[in-house]
């Protein structure tokens, strides 16, 4: 794995263990958020309609109010069936890595580069990593975890000043943006144009890759 000069011990940059226990954190309290807003947009206008609240000269409010019922319930399944299950899947696999792998590289140069495919709306990132020497990483593909919304700059704030990097980029890898605090879990775009360079790594980084679930194509 291409190494970047100058490499600062990882416990004075980035705790990857400290990191891995904050991640769920992170994960779980994103998603209360968007539950609990859905909920209390499901929720509250029926009790208010049952509550007599809007008789009288107040009933206007029951059509007003009943759109938003609609959009928390179905905001609610959205949440429950659709964002949560790979929310769950990429969570896991990131606290696996960083059992496995510490931050001990630092790449100061990020190459943002979009994808030429869109992905519910928005584009697949990658991004091209490189070092002072010259040293280039391959292509690989970019998943924020947790994601962001839509209508957010897809790109985390600060990553064009380098970002410190855990694991085996032949693999994949988990990279922490210093500027943003932001977590990004780093596949290869071209999986299987690597295969031999994985297949020649040694015993010792494929078994390593494999308990930190990297053998295998994550996303």
């Amino acid at each position: 794995m291409p190494e970047a000069p100058q490499v600062e011990h990882a416990s004075a940059a980035v705790n990857a263990e400290e990191l891995r226990k904050r991640l769920t954190s992170r994960v779980v309290r994103r998603f209360l958020a968007y539950g609990a807003t859905f909920a209390v947009m499901a929720a509250v206008p029926p009790l208010l309609v049952q509550s007599g609240a809007f008789d009288g000269t107040w009933h206007w409010l029951v059509y007003v109010t009943a759109p938003f019922t609609g959009i928390g319930i179905l905001g609610l399944l959205a949440v429950l069936l659709y964002k949560l299950p790979p929310a769950v899947v990429v969570t896991r696999a990131c606290r696996k890595a960083l059992r496995q792998y510490s931050f001990e590289e630092f790449w100061p140069q990020v190459v943002k580069k979009d994808g030429k495919q869109a992905t519910r709306g928005r584009p697949e990132l990658t991004l091209r990593l490189k070092n002072a020497d010259g040293t280039r990483s391959p292509l690989l593909r970019v998943l924020e975890v947790p994601s962001r919304g839509r209508r957010r700059d897809p790109w985390p704030e600060g990553i064009e000043n380098g970002v410190w990097v855990a694991g085996d980029l032949p693999f994949g890898a988990i990279a922490f943006v210093p500027g943003s605090g932001a977590l990004l879990l780093l596949h290869p775009e071209k999986w299987d144009r690597l295969a031999s360079e994985r297949e020649s790594a040694g015993r010792d980084r494929i078994a390593r890759a494999e308990r930190a679930g990297l053998a295998r194509r994550v996303f």
